[in-house]
């Protein structure tokens, strides 16, 4: 009667769960006999959900002892498991977040003490009672944003582009880049894929923005761009406006197709007045794709 109780609860308590955290999940090798690992980045939101799961040890005579001893051996190890889990996350054209940790030392000491800081979202038994599952929400941006140690101390200089254009004040820039796009210095199509700073290039592959010419408190607020897969989607508003720049993306850049090439009179109507370079700067950006 008491196990059917527990159950009942542990059953009652998954459905409560988010549903972004486990559909649609990347499982990942953990290293360590009896763990498993499920990661899925929610661009959309601007956080990376984390299921660290351990096997109960079924020689242990009581229920509540071998959960005990789950949920310590899950403590000891949260840390690492959560660089793990936020290893294959996409930072730029041609980097991992894995990559960047394994370059630079000190970057994976500031990383590494955030981490040990996270707090646990959900614990819980399995439904067949075999093992220990915890949950993890890993903020990307914000106060304690896992990417925080990757921004400029100050934003660089974002030139304007001298000639005249036709030209108005945009509250925000909305690119759509949804479809199968040229791959620029190649003759292949891709997709364009989301990643925490993408840049914005021409058509004649002059770079628009990249997060060292962004400020950092809007880094700092909600990342470089925003991510949408729907032109209605509410960050279009919320982030861009109701009076943005609408372009089509003309094509993708970078070993990730992750960089976005704009059109060049679009680039040159964003780069002419000081107040369109102030909202870049701001990273009012919402960037439409296919899939995130």
């Amino acid at each position: 009667m008491k196990k059917a109780a527990v159950l009942a609860a542990s059953l009652a308590l998954v459905s409560l769960l988010p549903p972004w955290l486990p559909a649609q999940a990347d499982t990942l090798d953990t290293g360590e006999p009896g763990f498993a690992l499920e990661s899925r980045v929610d661009w959309a939101a601007g956080r990376v959900g984390v299921v660290i799961t351990r096997k109960l040890d079924p020689s242990t005579a009581s229920l509540a002892r071998a959960k005990g001893d789950a949920e310590t051996d899950i403590e000891s190890r949260a840390a690492d498991f959560l660089l793990r889990a936020l290893g294959p996350l996409t930072v730029d054209s041609s980097r991992t977040f894995a990559g960047l940790l394994g370059a630079d030392p000190g970057l994976f000491a500031r990383v590494n003490g955030l981490l040990l800081e996270a707090p646990r979202d959900q614990l819980y038994l399995s439904p067949d009672f075999s093992g220990l599952v915890a949950r993890y929400t890993v903020p990307l941006f914000g106060p304690t944003g896992i990417v925080s140690p990757l921004f400029p101390s100050h934003e660089g200089l974002l030139r304007r582009r001298l000639g005249y254009v036709a030209t108005r004040r945009f509250t925000g820039l909305l690119v759509y880049a949804k479809g199968m796009l040229p791959e620029m210095g190649s003759s292949r199509m891709a997709t364009a894929r989301p990643a925490v700073f993408p840049r914005l290039w021409d058509e004649e592959m002059n770079l628009v923005l990249d997060k060292s010419l962004c400020r950092p408190d809007a880094l700092a607020r909600w990342g470089m761009v925003g991510y949408a897969q729907s032109l209605d989607d509410d960050v279009v508003a919320l982030r861009a406006g109701m009076a943005p720049l609408r372009l089509a993306a003309r094509g993708v850049f970078g070993d990730k197709a992750t960089d976005l090439v704009l059109p060049t009179l679009g680039a040159r109507q964003l780069l002419t007045l000081p107040e369109n370079i102030a909202m870049l700067q701001e990273c009012r950006i919402v960037i439409v794709y296919d899939k995130l």
